[in-house]
């Protein structure tokens, strides 16, 4: 169980990963990584407040204002006058020959037109920046013909105010051109790639590859097929258990399945994204495991079906599931207790590299304390499959794949009575879905809640669908 949820959030983290706009190399995986999620950070808006690159910018600004006054008072001050007679001939009696008081009024223009359209307006466009540049340079060019440079007292500080005036608004124009714009452009383009605006249950999660000269991939290495797996190369089929690890492997089964029971009947959690259908996800911290992720949506079938499904049929997995590669049962260990080993595709055409999972499931009915019920005896409470990682003898961490790791999780299914528009009451599974996994990799926590939130509203879709077509071909009773 634990395999979709990890795969699909690194699917959803990694095909956010391009921008086509602002293309980079992908030297390395990690590098790759590092890269993104720096300029992420960056051009992100967290509630929709400013960016911190453009927060530097609007910094910057206000450093200009500031550091051209200055400059002109130490100007002023070298003449020995008071302040009145620098009041009177500055600004009083201005005069373009002599005073330099137009200096500072082009830094507060500056000041006041870009703050008001990139920090309150907030637009994304150049052409502000570029007329307040091109202003400053015409006036300043102007100013140097214009200046009575032979009666200046201190002629060294005013070259020096002039120049530093013109650097000031052409480095204000660089940075929101080539720092400001591209980045936020960057950030936007990943989280809308991440939350799939626009996209309906028909759109393929896996996006189509990139064109390239040739037919060949000229930056991003391909997507593995199944057939190529580590697992599928490396893995030793015929897993030797002993009886103390067999023991060790129930215990923690059964540990398992405890903790994903406090986890998901817990309170207090906060909502982080709605769907439709009633779907919610929602969010948790906790001591042991960190910030987990729940979801709950209605499945239209029994529960007992859904159970059966995950529990009896996890090899079928890719069948219904493109973003699972391979789904192989280890080992059973023991009645409901198995081993299995999935490959998760890699997303971003091929940024991330594909992910593996040793999973150690523990599925049962369970009554409402959460204590395990044998089947058949006794109507539960709920259906439960839970998963941890474990270390198994024959499937170590492959140096080509990057093993995730499933802190806790499970799946809950609850039976319910509904009435339909007939009045008839039919068995329906409110799904939950409790996920907590570490996805092995630099990624801010902003971008892990959307694309959580976003796998979790997306992953339903699939089971809805296989339920349907398993109703269609007679196999829900």
């Amino acid at each position: 169980m634990t395999d979709y949820h990890i795969r699909e959030a690194a699917e959803s983290l990694l095909g956010s990963v391009t921008s086509p706009q602002y293309p980079y190399r992908n030297y390395t995986n990690s590098h790759s990584v590092n890269i993104v999620t720096e300029d992420l950070v960056a051009g992100h808006r967290p509630q929709g407040r400013m960016s911190t690159v453009r927060r530097f910018f609007c910094l910057f600004v206000t450093f200009d204002l500031l550091f051209t006054s200055l400059m002109w008072l130490i100007c002023v001050m070298l003449r020995g006058e008071t302040l009145e007679q620098i009041f009177n001939r500055e600004i009083l009696h201005y005069d373009i020959k002599i005073s330099l008081f137009d200096i500072v009024l082009l830094a507060v223009i500056r000041f006041t037109v870009l703050l008001l359209f990139y920090a309150l307006l907030y637009i994304n466009n150049w052409s502000v920046i570029a007329l307040s540049t091109g202003g400053t340079c015409a006036f300043l060019i102007a100013k140097v013909f214009f200046f009575d440079w032979p009666d200046a007292a201190q002629p060294v500080y005013q070259v020096f105010l002039i120049l530093a005036s013109f650097t000031l608004s052409w480095g204000e124009a660089w940075f929101l051109d080539f720092r400001v714009l591209p980045q936020e452009c960057r950030a936007q383009d990943i989280i809308d790639s991440i939350t799939n605006h626009g996209s309906s249950e028909r759109t393929p999660l896996l996006p189509p590859p990139e064109p390239t000269l040739g037919g060949s991939s000229a930056w991003f290495s391909p997507v593995d097929s199944p057939a190529s797996t580590p697992g599928a190369r490396g893995a030793r089929r015929d897993v030797i258990l002993t009886h103390d690890l067999i023991d060790e492997y129930i215990a923690s089964a059964e540990a398992g399945l405890q903790a994903a029971w406090r986890v998901v009947a817990s309170p207090n959690w906060r909502v982080e994204k709605k769907g439709s259908k009633g779907d919610i996800v929602e969010s948790t911290q906790t001591q042991r495991f960190g910030k987990v992720y729940r979801f709950t949506g209605i499945v239209d079938c029994p529960a007992k079906f859904l159970y059966e499904e995950f529990k009896n049929n996890i090899t079928r997995l890719p069948e219904w599931n493109p973003t699972i590669l391979k789904s192989d049962l280890i080992k059973q260990i023991a009645d409901g207790i198995d081993l299995s080993y999935q490959v998760t595709a890699g997303g971003g055409r091929g940024i991330i590299a594909p992910r593996d999972f040793v999973i150690l499931r523990r599925c049962a009915p369970v009554d409402s304390e959460g204590q395990v019920i044998p089947e058949g005896q006794a109507d539960p409470h709920c259906y439960m499959c839970s998963g941890t990682s474990v270390d198994v003898p024959g499937y170590p961490p492959h140096r080509d794949m990057v093993r995730g790791h499933n802190k806790v999780g499970c799946w809950c299914l609850k039976p319910t009575m509904v009435k339909t528009s007939s009045g008839k009451l039919e068995e329906k599974t409110v799904f939950q879905w409790l996920m907590c996994c570490d996805l092995k990799g630099k990624i801010p926590q902003f971008v892990l809640d959307t694309a959580f939130a976003t796998v979790m509203l997306d992953y339903i879709v699939h089971v809805r669908k296989h339920v349907a077509d398993a109703k269609a071909k007679g196999l829900v009773k």
